[in-house]
């Protein structure tokens, strides 16, 4: 017995992957002793003469002898031959607060307004000695202090360099607040050194995203990654990667730090790491993981906890039936969604070496009864069609409302980009109108953002537009296709193909899918509004090198970097390099765009995740009257029934009774069916399609069908609008305007209310002639699609 497939989105977000140590190979080197600063071993009248050397870059540090005074005496106390080894004392005393150590140096409390004054003024104290290099605090320390000097210390101990490096960062189009983000951090680096910006290392950048926690890093790195790509061309640091490297991507597990993980030991430790293996043959990382994590931690590790001396995997009833309750339940008392996934895997470990047994002696030693039976697994089927009820619910409230979300998407774009253009044009020191408020346009170089402000508030302009472009690229691409977010973060290049038609010589462009959840590929055709979207995607990334950047999209599920590849959906800040999108950028986007759109079903505001693209894509596909299996290639599915499970309104049994007659009608059906069509029923065939002709436009009912809505085109969702009948729709909407008004003075409500309906479709159908309208009028431009090379 095998487990159920297993999400490894959902995985990938397992708590315990978050604290796997980092790969060997992504550890930097152990970095050689630094030798002391000059003035380490000085006493504390030649560190005050030597401040007036500091004097250039901190003007007040005169005012500011008494307090240096004050803290190298309080260190003079503490043993120790140097002041570095005094200060390490002392660090370890006071901790990595930025308050506790100057109380502890200036004594009393800091509510006290002359004492407050006192404890402030340390902050500035502390800079100079820093600067001479009298001691070298941790990276920790340095992180919890709120010091403004860092721009100072590297100016003081090489201003030539570091002038060299900011004018290096403007050229390379960083951002003002990132470039000055990464001197700050490289000041920091200085002060635990004892190095000039010039004398850095790449190992010395490294060693400080490994001395620090994961918010902290996260913040250090902010400029690191504008800052790593400069070093690098200027020469000063060398390394194998001219990116920052990320610490934090972590490599596979193997099947022992799995196990090792929930701190398993004793006999039962071996034959679980085994299993892993044996299982590991025929599933994903993702898959493994979390099957290691439902035998070793939600199973054996909590019978453990409760029964310490298990020495084996037979359990009595009174065991199974604890552990049964406990692992319904989260430790935050809410209910655990993926319990049938923890038994079927339990179950079927039971099962497979029972089984295995009889081939291998090594696991007759551990066979035993499965805690789990078959009687408790059946409740799965109805907890399944309870998701996929919620799942379809939840896909009938979202399909009316997504045309609102594309129509907010290309709103908010059209904005952006026109807010952004008029900046631009009015030059920076100008002031442009927004909502009737004057806003002043700044900008620190002409490769730095464009933004504005007012009264003390500042807007992004161009951080806004890419928002803005990207949300809508993204909402385009996921509702043409219907594919999975990783799928669609896969995109490059070459994924655009061109395909001829062997009987028409017709060119049409092909979407290639790269092998995902299934591991097969996969190709649709794209159709004119998606290669419309890609090609400006293409032409965003290609804008500033003419070609696409090669990057590499990390795979969060199973721990792996993709080869350098010319990714679509890349995205570059300021002077950093491109970096393929992440999921969790994505989801920020979307809601961000839901959120702004202020779209709302029964009450309450709607959000939209990137799956939800994908079963509107499917639902429509099959309402549209796509044959299934059609549909089931289309998603990428293994199974016709997953297809079946994401249409929210196509009845089961249809399918099955659709799928049961195409198999007898393929066995009974006569040859003569393979004949040349007759003149009459070829001049019937074309009636049909005069027939749909409309005043407002043409009718997309299918072949051989008549009008199921008595021909109430304007309710009828298969009327496809001409927009060159505008006036004609607008004299129609008129017309029912006044009818309404008329059937509410003489109180026919009945009337009125169904008027009010066909009101309501004229004018849907009014705006979508008027979208077709602009599209119509736009240029005609060059798609970009890629040609063979001639051999």
């Amino acid at each position: 017995m095998t487990t159920p497939p297993i999400n490894k989105v959902q995985t990938a977000r397992r708590s315990w992957n978050d604290h796997t140590p980092p790969p060997q190979e992504q550890q930097p080197p152990a970095l050689p002793p630094i030798p002391p600063g000059p003035l380490t071993s000085a006493s504390i009248e030649d560190i005050i003469n030597r401040l007036e050397d500091c004097s250039p870059y901190w003007p007040q540090v005169h005012e500011h002898r008494a307090r240096i005074r004050r803290l190298l005496g309080h260190l003079r106390q503490l043993p120790g031959e140097t002041w570095q080894d005094r200060w390490a004392l002392f660090e370890g005393q006071v901790g990595h607060d930025a308050l506790t150590w100057r109380l502890r140096i200036a004594g009393g409390s800091s509510k006290n307004t002359k004492n407050r004054n006192e404890v402030e003024g340390l902050n500035a104290a502390m800079g100079p000695l820093l600067a001479l290099d009298v001691m070298r605090p941790s990276h920790r320390w340095i992180a919890g202090q709120r010091f403004a000097f860092w721009k100072a210390l590297s100016r003081f101990r090489d201003p030539a360099h570091t002038a060299e490096l900011e004018n290096a960062l403007l050229h390379a189009k960083a951002s003002p607040a990132q470039a000055t983000s990464g001197i700050l951090t490289l000041g920091r680096i200085q002060a635990h050194t004892g190095k000039s910006i010039r004398q850095l290392t790449a190992e010395d950048i490294l060693d400080l995203t490994t001395q620090l926690p994961g918010k902290l890093i996260d913040v250090s790195r902010s400029g690191l990654t504008a800052v790593w790509p400069v070093l690098h061309g200027l020469g000063w640091i060398r390394h194998d990667s001219g990116t920052m490297p990320t610490r934090l991507r972590v490599g596979p597990k193997t099947v022992d730090e799995m196990v090792d993980y929930y701190d398993i030991t004793g006999p039962c430790r071996e034959p679980l790491i085994r299993y892993l293996q044996v299982r590991s043959a025929g599933l994903d990382y993702a898959s493994l993981c979390a099957l290691g994590r439902y035998l070793a931690g939600l199973f054996f590790a909590d019978i453990v906890k409760h029964d310490p001396d298990q020495r084996s995997f037979a359990l009595t009833p009174e065991q199974a039936a604890g552990w049964k309750a406990r692992v319904k339940v989260k430790a935050d008392g809410s209910p655990r969604r993926e319990v049938y996934s923890v038994f079927f895997a339990v179950r079927a470990f039971y099962l497979d070496i029972s089984q295995w047994a009889l081939e291998d002696a090594f696991w007759a030693q551990w066979v035993a009864p499965s805690p789990i039976t078959f009687a408790e697994t059946r409740g799965y089927v109805k907890h399944r069609r309870a998701t996929i009820a919620t799942m379809q619910q939840r896909t009938r409230e979202l399909a009316p409302v997504l045309p609102r979300l594309v129509e907010a998407a290309e709103q908010a774009l059209r904005a952006a980009e026109a807010t952004l253009a008029d900046a631009k044009m009015v030059g920076a020191g100008q002031t442009i109108d927004m909502d009737g408020e004057a806003w002043e346009v700044f900008q620190s170089s002409e490769y730095a953002h464009v933004r504005i402000r007012r009264n003390g508030k500042d807007r992004d302009l161009s951080f806004e537009e890419d928002n803005a472009f990207w949300t809508w690229a993204l909402v385009e691409t996921l509702r043409h296709t219907g594919a999975r977010i990783e799928e669609v973060l896969e995109l490059v290049h070459m994924s655009i193909q061109p395909y001829k038609v062997p009987g028409t010589g017709e060119t049409i462009p092909l979407l290639h899918f790269a092998p995902s959840k299934t591991d097969t590929e996969r190709l649709m055709v794209a159709g004119p509004e998606l290669v419309h979207v890609l090609y400006r995607v293409l032409s965003r990334i290609t804008k500033d090198t003419g070609g696409a950047p090669l990057t590499q999209r990390w795979d969060s599920a199973e721990k792996v970097l993709s080869s350098p590849l010319p990714h679509l959906f890349v995205r570059r800040r300021g002077a950093g390099p491109p970096n393929v999108m992440t999921t969790a950028t994505v989801s920020t986007l979307l809601n961000d765009l839901a959120r702004r759109a202020q779209i709302k079903v029964s009450g309450a505001e709607v959000r939209f995740t990137p799956h939800d693209f994908r079963r509107i894509f499917a639902t429509e596909a099959l309402a549209s009257g796509l044959p299934p299996h059609i549909v089931q290639v289309l998603m990428g599915h293994a199974s016709l029934a997953t297809t079946q499970g994401y249409a929210a309104i196509y009845p089961r049994d249809v399918i099955r009774h659709h799928r049961t007659f195409i198999e007898k009608r393929r066995v009974i059906r006569p040859t003569e069916e393979y004949r040349e069509p007759t003149a009459a029923e070829w001049d019937e065939f074309e009636a049909h399609f005069v027939q749909r002709k409309l005043s407002l436009g043409s009718c997309g009912r299918a072949y051989g069908t008549g009008c199921q809505h008595e021909h109430a085109c304007l309710r009828c969702a298969l009327l496809r609008p001409d927009p060159s009948q505008i006036n004609r729709l607008q004299d129609i909407i008129d017309n029912l305007e006044e009818r309404i008004t008329e059937a509410e003075q003489h109180g026919w409500l009945g009337d009125a209310e169904g008027l009010r309906v066909t009101l309501n479709s004229a004018e849907m159908k009014l705006a979508q002639m008027f979208k077709l309208q602009s599209q119509q009028s736009g240029r005609i431009v060059d798609l970009g699609t890629p040609r063979m090379r001639n051999s």
